[in-house]
């Protein structure tokens, strides 16, 4: 869509398309419409006046992306996003050279921009980020080695939660609007040059630096900016699309680093969205005349959170701590009922970890419900701050397994590989709304170490079977076939299972909800019986939890061949279900491949 060419008016007409696209498309869709109402007449804006793949643009956590991508390109293919073969969900390098680095999780965008920008110097870099990920760990590490007079970055600050305190009175407009002027800037420069050259010059141009400091620093939010070396312009409506060009206009060819605040509102123009932001935030498909979702049953996490909230009545000290994602992680009955016992932290997974730990050691049950990925930015935290002191910890690692749509940056495949070798952390899977139900309340009476339990994104699944700790359950007794189903998987197997009886296989069925400690009993008992072992996961196949299992029966000098049915590398975006068929986990496809081994 090109708009370098359009006045004013025209622009405005734009932006209203836009958001009719939007909220057309994600209705059938879904996806992240809030935010992305919210950046329609930034993301114009910015288009407007830099010029795109030359002047890089970073976007922070690029779910915020869609305006972007209409924008460059991609109009007449963004009905397909997040469709299997589609137009990606986030930021991606490699569906567009306009996408500057891939984007997925927060905080990593500045980063990227300063390295980016010292790579190519030529170039205009910028990053947009909003204000929940400019307070992650990795942002704030980024603004203190940007925060160097030579580093020409533009930082868009996209604040549209108010977590930054407007400007009070005119007169602070004033001054925003003159110190943002690039004749202002180079006016203040040359003054301050030529101070510094007549008698006495250095201490009244020290004086005149306080005095200008003095005063932004009372009427202007932004003198933590300045106090870095990152000069601050702002806040600038960022739904007045005349301000938003001016104000960029004259950011462009600024030196040194310079921070733009933005004030936006997420959910603009749809009023179901302006008036429940979080549930727009990522939403799945919706009526548009009523802004209310399909119904779906029970998920794991709605699941999840149910079941604390009972817990919760019985052990008060049962602490729930979240990183910025109390709905999604089912945490918000949880929240309202048990407000002194909860915690949302923010985007600060590693954080999150160790003040988990901090109550732990002083007695509390913690309850960090995190999603998979997300949990893999807080690695040193799990070893050195729970692991290592064996601290009873519950982490909940929503989204385990395949994600769906979201796509690769969300899909949690790694967690099994990465937390098995870790000593001390047991890690769960239940199968069934049952199965979890009773680990729920096995690990949160539990105090002699971390565990996890993983919970897949999907609707719950009813099956009431024994529970034991460290035990595998056999579901079925069958004849020369073992298929090991870990967590998730069970289902699949269990549907897929009068498809093989009709070929004449009738498999003993094992679900796994215990990942670690493996059930060491089982498999020697049993291994040595069968003509044919299968393990399903919903993981990583390197340094997963059949690769456990091999290591296992090699150290007991067991020779016995395992097939393998797993995840192999990184897997794009689509429905859940289509993704676990391409990979063999679902449908007939698992029937060919337990048939043809």
């Amino acid at each position: 869509m090109k708009i370098k060419d359009k006045n004013l008016e025209e622009l405005k007409d734009i932006a209203k398309e836009i958001r009719e696209l939007l909220i057309d498309v994600v209705s059938k869709n879904g996806g992240h419409l809030a935010s992305n109402l919210g950046v329609v007449e930034l993301t114009i804006a910015l288009h407007y006046i830099f010029n795109s793949p030359e002047d890089i643009m970073l976007w922070d956590v690029g779910h915020q992306a869609y305006v972007h991508k209409i924008l460059t390109g991609r109009e007449e293919r963004f009905p397909t996003i997040r469709k299997k073969g589609g137009l990606t969900p986030f930021t991606n390098p490699n569906e567009s050279i306009h996408d500057g680095f891939i984007s997925g999780h927060a905080g990593n965008t500045l980063s990227a921009a300063l390295g980016i920008h010292e790579a190519k110097k030529n170039n205009k870099v910028i990053a947009i980020i909003g204000d929940a990920a400019l307070a992650n760990g990795e942002s704030l590490e980024a603004i203190n080695n940007i925060s160097e007079k030579d580093k020409n970055l533009i930082i868009v600050l996209n604040d549209n939660e108010h977590s930054i305190g407007e400007n009070v009175g005119a007169l602070s407009k004033y001054m925003s609007k003159i110190m943002g002027k690039k004749s202002y800037n180079d006016f203040k420069n040359e003054v301050e040059l030529l101070v510094r050259k007549v008698i006495f010059g250095n201490s009244v141009a020290d004086f005149i630096k306080r005095l200008e400091h003095t005063v932004k620093y009372f009427f202007n939010p932004g003198n933590f900016f300045e106090e870095l070396g990152i000069h601050y312009i702002g806040p600038v409506d960022g739904h007045n699309l005349k301000e938003l060009i001016s104000t960029f206009e004259d950011v462009k060819d600024m030196e040194g680093p310079v921070i733009v605040h933005i004030k936006t509102e997420k959910g603009k123009g749809y009023k179901f969205a302006e008036q429940n932001r979080e549930k727009f935030h990522g939403i799945s498909p919706f009526d548009i005349k009523t802004g209310e979702t399909c119904k779906k049953n029970e998920s794991y996490s709605q699941l999840f959170g149910n079941k604390l909230v009972e817990l919760g009545e019985k052990n008060s000290e049962i602490i729930a701590i979240t990183a910025g994602m109390i709905k999604g992680t089912g945490l918000d009955k949880f929240f309202e009922k048990y407000p002194k016992r909860s915690y949302d932290v923010g985007i600060a997974e590693m954080h999150a970890v160790t003040f988990a730990g901090g109550l732990a050691i002083k007695g509390k049950k913690p309850v960090v419900a995190i999603y998979s990925t997300f949990l893999q930015r807080a690695y040193d935290q799990l070893i050195h701050d729970i692991a290592l002191q064996n601290l009873p910890v519950l982490f909940i690692l929503d989204r385990a397994g395949i994600v769906g749509e979201d796509g690769p940056t969300h899909n949690g495949i790694f967690d099994i590989a990465y937390l098995q070798s870790i000593p001390n952390i047991r890690i769960m899977a239940p199968f069934s709304k049952e199965d979890l139900e009773k680990s729920l309340e096995f690990a949160v009476n539990d105090k002699s170490g971390p565990i996890a339990i993983r919970i897949p994104r999907d609707s719950s699944f009813c099956l009431n079977v024994g529970f034991e700790y460290g035990k595998w359950q056999e579901i079925k007794k069958g004849n020369e076939y073992l298929v090991i189903a870990v967590g998730s998987m069970l289902k699949e197997l269990l549907i897929i299972e009068k498809e093989l009886n009709k070929n004449n296989v009738y498999p003993t069925i094992v679900g796994v909800n215990f990942i670690n400690p493996l059930d060491e009993k089982y498999i020697l008992e049993n291994f040595v019986k069968y003509e044919k072992i299968f393990i399903l996961e919903e993981g990583i196949l390197h340094g997963g939890f059949s690769s456990k299992i091999l290591e296992f029966l090699n150290d007991k000098n067991i020779n016995k061949i395992i097939h393998r049915i797993g995840i192999e590398g990184f897997v794009e975006h689509g429905k859940r279900d289509e993704i676990l068929t391409d990979l063999g986990l679902k449908g007939k496809k698992l029937v060919d491949r337990l048939l043809k081994k």
